[in-house]
């Protein structure tokens, strides 16, 4: 399994280019400084192996990532990098320049960093090693350059030290797969990750290739994630790739469910929005049930079928009954066949619904995070919804310009250990950020 930090260089434009672990990164074809060739009589005198170089410098550090730089070193046509943690090597490479930005660290954590300079005689002597401690951010942002690198990002950050045994993937440009996908993830340890229907893109490819994943789920049919996009996923993984789909949305949602041969609890929210069902992914995945979906006011024959094999003694309606009306509710209740109990999960809007699901969730304070969303635009909150399942924590809804008193005393009650917001400034403003500073422990 590959470890979970990544060296990047950066220049200074600012553009960042990635590097795996797993590849060496490309050395000068350069001839060493030293090197000398004596023409005509058949000798070349080669240069020593280089001198042990000064420790690098770090120029910055964060609580997942810290960069150093360092001066060239002479008679070096390159460098080895090398991070290492409690006494294990994180990684050991090949590199060409003279700076290194690391990224997926872990925070509250030591390491040790240190440089050995290359040339075509061999590798010189390891530096001194720089000792550093990532610091631990109450609130952390989550994000990227878009939804795709987003959902990656929230994957990294949620599965840093173990990798993952599976992966779902789904269609990033709507919401209703990736939905009930979250909750099966949650259940699975496993991440959601993002992809346009037609296209794998380069952060979810390389995202699944870090965790390691065995095997990937892609939740719906070929319209959402095409056969193309299927095969380039079976390439990455060992065990290949099943596909869980349906007709439509609600087929879909019943096909997911079926990785449950049974369930105690089933969520069951409308397939037409998506706030509520955030809430209550995340809720599922973080008590091993399912998501299914209603259409309004019918509740569709694959929803009903997916109940009668379930058999669950309890269901969980989220949102009011505008949303889930109660008509279905009792439908859902009675296609069951066995005794089962009604639970509705709702507040006035959608952001006091999730505040609603999180209380019933998580009744005891000391959760390990919570996940706050955009409440008007799901992208960057369908790989958090996962995330917060496996973690074992709720999302919370916010609206772009900051956080209510709702969630802000929701939060307080929790005491969770962090914070994680979803998104861009553009998605949820700074001014959350220093609505949650004074509510660090």
């Amino acid at each position: 399994m590959p470890t979970m930090a990544t060296a990047r260089t950066r220049s200074g434009a600012g553009v960042l280019l990635l590097a795996s672990l797993l590849a060496i990164a490309p050395l000068t074809a350069a001839a060493p400084a030293s090197a000398a060739d004596v023409r005509g009589t058949g000798m070349r005198f080669v240069a020593s192996v280089p001198t042990q170089p000064a420790p690098p410098r770090r120029i910055s550090l964060g609580d997942s990532e810290v960069q150093f730089t360092w001066p060239a070193a002479a008679g070096a046509t390159g460098y080895r990098i090398r991070l290492a943690t409690g006494g294990r090597v994180l990684l050991d490479q090949a590199w060409s320049a003279t700076n290194v930005f690391i990224d997926g660290l872990t925070p509250e954590t030591a390491y040790d960093f240190s440089i050995a300079a290359v040339n075509s005689s061999g590798t010189g002597a390891y530096s001194t090693p720089v000792r550093f401690t990532t610091p631990f951010d109450f609130v952390e942002r989550q994000f990227g350059a878009d939804r795709y690198a987003t959902a990656a990002r929230v994957s990294l950050r949620a599965y840093q030290a173990q990798g993952s045994a599976s992966a779902f993937v789904a269609d990033g440009t709507t919401f209703p797969d990736a939905l009930s996908a979250a909750a099966a993830a949650g259940r699975a340890g496993a991440p959601v990750l993002l992809t346009p229907p037609t296209v794998l893109r380069d952060s979810p490819r390389k995202e699944l290739t870090r965790l390691g994943a065995d095997r990937a789920y892609i939740s719906g049919g070929p319209g959402a994630i095409s056969s193309d996009v299927q095969r380039q996923i079976a390439t990455i993984t060992t065990a290949g790739v099943t596909r869980l789909a349906g007709a439509d949305r609600y087929a879909t949602a019943a096909a997911v469910s079926t990785l449950w041969p049974s369930a105690a609890t089933v969520y069951l929210a409308s397939g037409r929005d998506f706030p509520d069902a955030l809430a209550g992914a995340a809720a599922a995945g973080a008590t091993d049930s399912p998501v299914l979906l209603a259409r309004g006011a019918t509740l569709p024959d694959e929803t009903a079928s997916a109940l009668a094999r379930l058999r669950p003694a309890r269901i969980v309606v989220l949102g009011g009954s505008a949303v889930v009306s109660d008509d279905v509710a009792a439908q859902a209740a009675a296609a069951t066949g066995v005794t089962t109990s009604v639970q509705r999960l709702a507040g006035i809007d959608r952001y006091t619904t999730a505040v609603a699901v999180s209380k019933a969730t998580f009744p005891t304070p000391g959760v390990p995070a919570v996940y706050i969303a955009s409440g008007v635009s799901f992208p960057d909150a369908l790989a958090g919804a996962a995330a917060a399942g496996h973690r074992g924590g709720p999302v919370l809804l916010a609206r772009q310009g900051g956080l209510s008193t709702a969630v802000l005393d929701e939060i307080r009650r929790l005491k969770p250990k962090r914070v994680i917001l979803l998104g861009g400034p553009a998605v949820i403003s700074d001014n959350a950020i220093a609505q949650l500073v004074p509510l660090a422990p």
